[in-house]
């Protein structure tokens, strides 16, 4: 199952809800049907966009703000193989990172993805590094993640100069 979103909180009286998504645009969190939170469906009826990764949406059976009220830190998830097939190799959804090896330019083993993170500002990447078993967290950009083979989940990574190979966080 991959998430696609979380029900932050109830908008308004008539049962929409405010959704952070992880959807590439965040209006795509209702092109896949039915999601579900593990237990339940849900099916997105339409969505307003606020920001880039949040959005007023309104879910078919929610007519109320104590329906809405009820669906509130809900993640909402889909599975892997309803997701779309990636357009070239250079793609990856964020999920497929996750126990990828992490290499840097020259080639030596450092370490590989614990995790991946958003707090709103991008995606964050965790790396647990090998020789120290000390975790360093990076923007995911294509200046430091230079090559993704996510067919062989192996990661090239060109440590940025704020970053000491010998100073980990």
């Amino acid at each position: 199952m991959v998430c696609l979103g979380v029900v932050l909180s109830p908008h308004g009286i008539k049962g929409a809800v405010k959704i952070k998504t992880f959807t590439e645009k965040p209006e795509n969190i209702a092109i896949y049907g039915e999601l579900t939170d593990g237990n339940k469906s849900y099916t997105i009826k339409s969505v307003s966009i606020i920001n880039d990764n949040i959005v007023i949406a309104y879910i078919k059976g929610i007519d109320s703000r104590c329906d809405a009220d009820l669906l509130r830190n809900k993640k909402l998830y889909i599975s892997r193989e309803s997701l779309p097939l990636l357009a070239n190799e250079n793609e990856s959804y964020v999920e497929d990172l996750i126990d990828s090896k992490v290499k840097l330019i020259d080639d030596t083993d450092y370490g590989y993805v614990k995790a991946v993170y958003n707090f709103g500002a991008g995606d964050i990447i965790e790396i647990l590094i090998k020789e120290c078993n000390k975790a360093i967290m990076l923007p995911f950009s294509k200046e430091i993640f230079i090559h993704i083979d996510s067919k062989q989940k192996i990661i090239t990574l060109d440590l940025p100069e704020f970053i000491d190979e010998n100073d980990h966080i």
